[in-house]
């Protein structure tokens, strides 16, 4: 009998004890890879192309940065596509597709000669690509593979972003002035290849159920007599039946048309400014040096101030936790208007870049912790749709003053009032109450 009972014990702590490596970071390291590739789609990167393409063609700097708002809608158009296509394949199977259209169709820039081609390669063809391996994509595979730890892993997956901004600026600045800007269109194409390809193959998962894991490599509690919901919002262990949508439910819910407009108003607002400040900078009367070493600061901020920011999102059930990256944007864009002195330049870009790192964690996070896991995909997507026709408006609206205006001072403005209603919004949103729930293995059976 003492025997019998010794091998129970044993059986149960070999059922719960946990592995000390988990497989879910695995799944962040290819995040983080894809966004080290996500360089060139950034808005601020094209603002660097903004003199050599007027030089070459005549592009007036409107012009140009709607190739950026063509980017925006045609990643908004394509995401209810590819969000239940996460959910139901995951990223290993969408990424590597998406890493080839992009490297292709960058190759397919450096050959255009007219706008509408830089409008359909770049603006249409690359924007797709991005949107299969791009945050939609990411920021669904580490949700499904993290409850408890989700701000940090999702941090640290973006932290690939800040990186390419880093490395990238400065190679940028310097491809362009040696080698012009399709030596530059070149070498993103590669290294969309070199990061994006085979870590997406060999690294990604759909979920941790899929390989007989749990979110967090945490075995859920058996005590699940509790509201779900209650569990689920709380980011405690995964509970076994977990919400599910589809997107009537989604769009029937007040939840979603306040995060939804608050992500929207937020990007049109950053994208404006992003795509813009580069000539901004060089309005000012800053050298190249100086340009350079803003962007690389910038990057450097935020990619030192995003693991802080991860963990803070963990707690984003906090009103005051999740109000303050665009309260903190807000400040930012205020001390731009001041940056015809240094001080304030570089008080302006560490503010900013402080707000704009909160901020994509909170987008990263919030969602999944309203919503779920199960059916992210479908709900991210639905909000990408509104956000991204937010975002559209950005880059053109804020280079159309320009063009109109000669400055760029009365967008600042404008941006300043847009941040504020995206923190209201936001402090207004309350997670919503699921219909219907299911575990993962009954949603569909097929490994992604």
């Amino acid at each position: 009998m003492p025997k019998s009972t010794d091998s129970a014990d044993e059986k149960t702590a070999t059922i719960n004890k946990q592995p000390r490596y988990f497989y879910g970071w695995n799944v962040v390291a290819a995040s983080f890879l894809a966004h080290l590739a996500y360089a060139e789609h950034h808005s601020s990167m094209l603002g660097f192309f903004f003199k050599p393409l007027q030089d070459e063609f005549g592009w007036g700097r409107s012009t140009i940065a709607a190739v950026q708002t063509i980017a925006r809608v045609s990643e908004a158009l394509v995401a209810p596509i590819i969000g239940p296509l996460v959910d139901r394949y995951g990223p290993r199977a969408l990424m590597p597709i998406g890493a080839v259209i992009v490297g292709l169709t960058m190759l397919g820039v450096t050959q255009i000669n007219a706008i509408w081609q830089f409008y359909l390669l770049r603006g249409i063809v690359v924007a797709i690509g991005f949107s299969l391996m791009g945050a939609l994509v990411t920021d669904v595979a580490i949700n499904n593979w993290f409850i408890q730890k989700r701000g940090r892993a999702i941090a640290i997956g973006r932290l690939g972003s800040n990186l390419s901004n880093i490395i990238f600026v400065p190679v940028t600045v310097f491809v362009i002035a040696t080698s012009g800007w399709r030596t530059m269109f070149v070498v993103f194409a590669v290294i969309t290849w070199l990061v994006v390809l085979m870590p997406a193959f060999f690294l990604m998962r759909r979920r941790p159920e899929d390989m007989g894991l749990y979110p967090d490599g945490i075995r859920p509690s058996i005590a699940e007599t509790r509201s779900r919901q209650q569990v689920y919002a709380a980011r405690e262990v995964a509970p076994i039946s977990e919400p599910i949508w589809n997107r009537r439910e989604v769009l029937s819910t007040r939840s979603f048309w306040l995060l939804a407009a608050s992500f929207g108003i937020t990007s049109m607002a950053f994208q404006g400014i992003n795509i813009s400040l580069a000539p901004y900078i060089q309005d000012l009367n800053y050298g190249e040096a100086t340009l350079a070493s803003v962007m690389t600061v910038r990057a450097v901020i935020m990619a030192t101030s995003l693991p802080i920011m991860g963990l803070l999102a963990e707690h984003s059930h906090k009103i005051s936790i999740r109000v303050t990256p665009f309260v903190i944007q807000g400040i930012g864009s205020f001390l731009f208007l001041l940056a015809g002195q240094p001080l304030f330049l570089w008080m302006a870009v560490a503010v900013y870049g402080v707000g704009m790192s909160g901020v994509g964690v909170v987008q990263g996070v919030i969602w999944a912790n309203y919503f779920g896991r199960l059916s992210l995909g479908l709900v991210r997507s639905t909000a990408y749709l509104v956000a991204f026709g937010f975002g559209a408006v950005g880059p053109i609206a804020m280079n159309a003053v320009f063009d109109t205006l000669g400055s760029y001072r009365p967008a600042f403005m404008v941006i300043i009032g847009l941040f504020t209603i995206s923190a209201f919004f936001m402090a207004a949103a309350r997670p919503p109450r699921a219909k219907r729930f299911a575990t993962a293995n009954e949603i569909t059976s097929s490994p992604g």
